[in-house]
């Protein structure tokens, strides 16, 4: 493939191009629309943020509903659905946390906002460490990829993480649960990470994002790995 990059012309092979255009829901058999039960145009169950539907004793969760489409939320949908439906719809479904990757290769994950969706709203600063520039990517040749942290400058709450390379579902959870906890990023750069591992380059890159930040970070570690 032949393709143009800010300007510049550039080439690449591969063995295999996958296409995906998104899913349809195989919901037709179920009469959803009988009882009247409302579908979006793809046959996905509209659900609000009880997971009710349109006929008010009716609950949908997991897959059917189109929505983050992940075990661990469908399995959280499916808990909420059932206590709404018993108890009354008073439980709100979702989380602000949500990671999300896959398993290819190179494995990609995420979590929270993109930097496009964080300027929005926020005044950030990213940082980016390459994985041709720590340890173990080297040890074990698996050079090819990035970790990129997007911050809050007002809070420095972290407010996304992204993930291209070898093990990036793992290294993004270690993201997902600083996020969670609310940890400030020179909080995270602190953590002292085991080496050599692909979960620290989360130290480093938290460290190049605090530094930016003139945010203070003692864990030498990270801040002489960094500094490489």
């Amino acid at each position: 493939m032949i393709f143009s990059k800010d300007g510049t012309l550039n080439s690449t092979e591969a063995a295999l191009v996958v296409a995906a255009v998104g899913w349809e829901a195989d919901t037709a058999s179920l009469g959803l629309t009988t009882v009247g039960v409302e579908i979006d145009h793809r046959g996905f169950v509209r659900v609000n943020s009880y997971l009710q539907t349109s006929v008010p004793h009716i609950f949908a969760a997991g897959d059917v509903t189109g929505r983050m489409m992940l075990v661990p939320q469908a399995i959280q949908d499916g808990f909420t659905a059932a206590t709404n439906a018993l108890q009354g719809a008073n439980k709100v479904s979702g989380s602000s946390v949500n990671p999300i990757g896959s398993f290819t290769d190179p494995e990609y994950a995420q979590v929270g906002l993109t930097e496009r969706k964080a300027r929005e709203k926020h005044n950030v600063v990213t940082a980016v460490v390459n994985f041709n520039s720590t340890t173990r990517t080297i040890i074990d040749g698996r050079t090819t990829g990035f970790c990129k942290l997007i911050v809050d400058r007002m809070t420095f709450r972290i407010l996304g993480c992204h993930v291209v390379g070898e093990r990036a579902v793992e290294i993004t959870q270690v993201a997902a649960i600083a996020m969670a906890a609310g940890m400030r990023v020179n909080d995270l750069a602190q953590v002292p990470l085991s080496f050599p591992t692909y979960t620290a380059i989360l130290g480093r890159v938290a460290a190049s994002a605090a530094r930016q930040l003139n945010l203070r970070v003692t864990w030498q570690a990270n801040l002489a790995e960094d500094a490489a």
